[in-house]
This record gives C-alpha cells, sequence and structure tokens, in this order.
C-alpha cells in the first residue's frame, strides 16, 4: 500500500502542479468539454471488457488466470470496434439529446481513449495479482507526467479544447509498454494453458462479473460522473467547469489513499481466500482504521479553507470551484473508508449485493439534481444536498460489505 501511495502520490502532485497551470492556460469552458470527455470515457470503460479482468486475481492457478487474461483482451478488441462503429454512425444524434454535442468532434479520440484505457486495466490486474506494486507506481507516475506535459504543450500551441482531450488520451497510453515488458515472460509460460475450453470454462464461471459487477460498475461510475452530466444539463458549460475542477481536486487524495489501498488490499484478501474469514476481517478492519485517521486531515483542510486554496492556487475565477469543494469534502471522508471494503463483495461472491447498493447510489443522486431542477436551486445548495447524501450512503454500504464475512 505505501509503494502504490508514493507512486500514485507523486503522480497526483504532478497532476495538482499541473492544473495550476493548466486553469490559466484553459478556459472553465474548456474543462466544461474535458469533465464531459472524462466522464462518458468513465462510463463506457467498464462495457470493454464487461468487467472479467477483475476476476483475475481470484484463480488459483496462473493458467487460469492468463485464460481470463486473453478473454478481457478478445472482449476488448470486439467492444472498440463495436462501440467505435455505433458512435460514429448514432454518435451526433445521441449527443446531441444528452447536451453533449461538444464533444461530437471528438468521438474518434474518444474511442481510442476507450481502448488504451480499458488496456492499461487489463495489463495493471496481472501486476495486482503478482503483486508488482512497484510497476504499478511507476506507470502511474509516467501517464501523469506525459499527460500534463501533453496538455500544456498543446495548449501554449494554441489546440484549445483540443489540448486537454489529446493530453488527456497520451496520458493513457503512457507507461504502458514497461508493464508488456515486465510480464512477456509470464505470458510466454502460461500461454499454453490458454485454449477455447477454458475460456468457456472461465465465461461460465465468472458469468456474475457481467451480469452483477458490470451494471454495478456502470451505475457507479454513471452516479459518480451524473454531478458532471446533469450539471452540463441544467447549468451553463462554465458551471459545469467549476464543478468538474471540484471534483478533479477531489479525486487527487481519493486516488491517493483510497484507490491505491483498495489495490493492494484487493490482491492480499484474494490471496488469503474466502476459507479464511478472521483473517480477513482483521485485515479489513485494520485498513479501515489507517484511513480513517489519514483521511480526516485533508477533509477538514477541504472544509474550512476550500474557496481560500483554490482561489490561491488556481486564480480568481475559480473560487466557486473552491466553494463547490468545501461542500464535498463532507463525504470525502465516508469514501475514503469504503472504497477498499467494497472488495469483499467480489470476493465472497456477492456480486448482486453490490448492483442493489449501486441502484441505491444512482437513485440518490438523480434524486438530487431532480430537486435542483424543480426547485430551481442554486448548484451549491444541489451540491450540499448531494454531498450529504453520498455520506449517509457511504456509510451504509461499508457496514453492508462488511457483513458478508462469514462469521
Amino acid at each position: 500500500m505505501a509503494t502504490l501511495a508514493l507512486g500514485s502520490g507523486m503522480a497526483k502532485i504532478i497532476g495538482l502542479l499541473s492544473i495550476q497551470v493548466l486553469t490559466r492556460i484553459y478556459s472553465p469552458e474548456d474543462f466544461g468539454i474535458l469533465s464531459v470527455f472524462t466522464a462518458m470515457l468513465l462510463i463506457l470503460t467498464p462495457l470493454m471488457t464487461l468487467r472479467y479482468e477483475l476476476a483475475v486475481p481470484l484463480p488459483g492457478r496462473d493458467g487460469a488466470a492468463m485464460t481470463l487474461m486473453a478473454l478481457s483482451s478478445a472482449l476488448l478488441v470486439l467492444m472498440t470496434l463495436l462501440i467505435g462503429v455505433f458512435l460514429w454512425l448514432a454518435g451526433p444524434s445521441l449527443l446531441t439529446l444528452v447536451s453533449m454535442e461538444a464533444i461530437t468532434p471528438y468521438r474518434g479520440l474518444l474511442v481510442l481513449a476507450l481502448f488504451l484505457t480499458a488496456l492499461y486495466e487489463i495489463l495493471q490486474i496481472w501486476a495486482v495479482r503478482r503483486r508488482a506494486y512497484p510497476i504499478i507506481a511507476r506507470t502511474q507516475l509516467q501517464q501523469s507526467v506525459v499527460g500534463a506535459v501533453a496538455k500544456i504543450g498543446l495548449g501554449v500551441a494554441g489546440m484549445m479544447p483540443l489540448g486537454l482531450l489529446l493530453g488527456h488520451v497520451i496520458g493513457a497510453g503512457a507507461g504502458m509498454m514497461a508493464v508488456i515488458r515486465a510480464f512477456h515472460g509470464d505470458v510466454r509460460r502460461f500461454w499454453r494453458h490458454v485454449t477455447l475450453h477454458r475460456a468457456r470454462t472461465m465465461l461460465r464461471h465468472y458469468r456474475g462479473f457481467p451480469i452483477y459487477r458490470l451494471p454495478a460498475q456502470l451505475l457507479q461510475i454513471f452516479s459518480s460522473q451524473s454531478p458532471l452530466l446533469l450539471t452540463a444539463v441544467i447549468y451553463n458549460s462554465a458551471t459545469t467547469g467549476q464543478l468538474g475542477l471540484a471534483l478533479m481536486t477531489l479525486a487527487l487524495p481519493m486516488n491517493l489513499l483510497g484507490y491505491t489501498t483498495s489495490k493492494a488490499y484487493y490482491a492480499e484478501i484474494a490471496s488469503l481466500g474466502r476459507k479464511r474469514p478472521k483473517e480477513i476481517r482483521e485485515v479489513t478492519y485494520s485498513v479501515i482504521k489507517r484511513l480513517l485517521a489519514l483521511s480526516i486531515a485533508p477533509a477538514l483542510v477541504l472544509l474550512a479553507l476550500g474557496e481560500d486554496l483554490f482561489a490561491l492556487a488556481f486564480g480568481a475565477q475559480w473560487e466557486l470551484a473552491g466553494q463547490l469543494a468545501s461542500i464535498l469534502a463532507i463525504y470525502l471522508l465516508f469514501q475514503f473508508i469504503h472504497a477498499p471494503a467494497s472488495h469483499l463483495l467480489s470476493l465472497f461472491e456477492r456480486q448482486r449485493l453490490l448492483l442493489m447498493l449501486n441502484v441505491q447510489r444512482t437513485a440518490l443522486t438523480i434524486a438530487c439534481f431532480t430537486a435542483a431542477h424543480v426547485l430551481d436551486l442554486p448548484i451549491e445548495s444541489v451540491v450540499l444536498l448531494y454531498s450529504i447524501t453520498l455520506s449517509a450512503h457511504y456509510l451504509f454500504s461499508l457496514l453492508m460489505s462488511l457483513r458478508v464475512i462469514p462469521r
């Protein structure tokens, strides 16, 4: 966890420093387009592999895990072709229907970003299985550096807002060759175990991932990105850009501690196996306590000084983003401690419960922004309502996840 946190921390610091430059090159409207682009990217990425790659750490034998890797790669190629054709033919009409016509000229770039992002997830999950955390840390750092340099360079060259989007895609593809080189020997060693019969067996055995985990992941991503999407529909692009910067900044500590811890935690409980619930419970409680201790300070700092910090770091035009970040810090604490515990549902094959929890989160998010539209609330009020509602949801989800550990 420390190795992942160090690599991710350096990457996020670079990202934070680059944002201070980018906000002085690009306008809030440009960041609004980037926010919608990344929201679409996050929503569509799980479709690329039907989430079969998440099962890679679970099999006891490396041959079965390599079969899942091959299966995920084949699905990636197939889904890239299908989604590419669909976006090319129906993209303009569909994006206009959901008020996202601003990214219509960049739908080809979106398909490329989908392929690169999903491919990195497949490669990274094998590194998680191998507990090769230094490789993950190095590639995350490479992606951050390359993406930041590309965005700044393209922005200085006057490519707006294309520079933000293209820089994001270039960053997504960085560092991938290092992972491929590191595990090339594993592919050669275990490729002989990959057969059509075993692939069909893996499809059946882990069918809970596309049936339950995929829609759960889609709902989770949609509910996390829907504030941006719904803000784009209800408010203007400048307000969307302000909220986008607030969410992007909040994602820095979350990615640094929450999600990096989740990867290491998933690898550890998968290696313990379902037959050792006592040890899994001890590891889980230990991780939750440490995350709680680490997350209190950043949450309080954002809550008390968010508006002033944003004005100082990004300029006076981003004061609204700081105010929104200060409000959103309310649920940051609960999101921190909930992140790793959700992997318990995968280990104990409770994907159906995960789906139900994400249905709940999606419904609550839509309800908050529906209330904003009906009552004509300002953006600050709807974000406050959303933050309090998400805090209650994360606490409830944490308790439900802990209950799946057998006594």
